[in-house]
């Protein structure tokens, strides 16, 4: 790949500060109680709208318009340049909670979001065998702790285990090769519960480990205890037999 000018890499770099920002900003979405923005998919959420939005008290700037300085008549074929070497994608669509707005939207691809990390100096680590992403160890130590009593959402928001919707769709549908580690479940609320339940259906739904989850739990609960030491998760107390 041919070196980036300055204008690019500022524009390359301000997408990162923005993605990270809506990171950190939909994974305390289900805290805020926003349960609109908890359940939105990563493919939407990470879009960054690029532009001008216009309401109430005027016109006001995106926040990737506001770090990329403004904008000019060259920004698209800025962000069209970083499109063709893979580090972004650039999509015209409707605004989230602007829909009546659209504009062109911003994603960076794990290519873009990796070089521009590398611009910024920040050293990639390699991730040791057996080792699990956060929301991964998080969810499987969740699981695990609820051993048959599962996790439930009575409250609505499909934040089992503190653990985001996003994550658990993938646990769920996503095998690839290997074993299923969750499954669902549900059941019907008790009269205490409905009274503070969002649920219209009468019923709760839930998730549930596997044996084969608690099997993996077991199986690398010590090099992932030392990856996310802050993260709940005791010490299995045996390692059982698996077929």
């Amino acid at each position: 790949m041919s070196e980036l000018n300055d204008r690019q890499r500022k524009y390359l770099l301000a997408a990162l500060e923005v993605d990270q920002h809506n990171e950190r900003w939909h994974k305390l979405a289900f805290q805020r109680g926003d349960f609109d923005e908890s359940r939105r998919p990563a493919s939407d959420w990470r879009a960054m709208p690029f532009g001008v939005l216009h309401g109430m008290g005027g016109p006001v700037p995106t926040m990737l318009r506001t770090e990329c300085g403004g904008a000019d008549e060259g920004s698209g074929a800025t962000w069209a340049a970083l499109a063709r070497r893979g580090l972004l994608h650039v999509q015209d669509r409707a605004t989230y909670r602007h829909p009546d707005q659209p504009l062109p939207h911003i994603t960076l691809t794990p290519a873009g979001r990796k070089y521009a990390r590398e611009l910024k100096g920040e050293t990639p680590t390699t991730r040791p065998k057996g080792g699990l992403s956060r929301a991964t160890w998080k969810a499987l130590a969740a699981g695990y702790q609820a051993g048959e009593q599962g996790l439930w959402d009575e409250r609505g928001g499909s934040w089992y285990g503190g653990v985001s919707w996003d994550v658990w769709l993938m646990l769920l549908r996503f095998r690839g090769s290997r074993p299923r580690w969750f499954e669902e479940t549900s059941r019907w609320l008790t009269e205490e519960e409905r009274q503070t339940s969002f649920s219209l259906s009468g019923r709760v739904h839930g998730v549930k480990i596997t044996d084969d989850g608690r099997y993996k739990y077991e199986q690398v609960w010590a090099v992932n205890h030392q990856l996310h030491p802050d993260i709940d998760a005791p010490q299995p107390s045996e390692v059982t037999d698996h077929a």
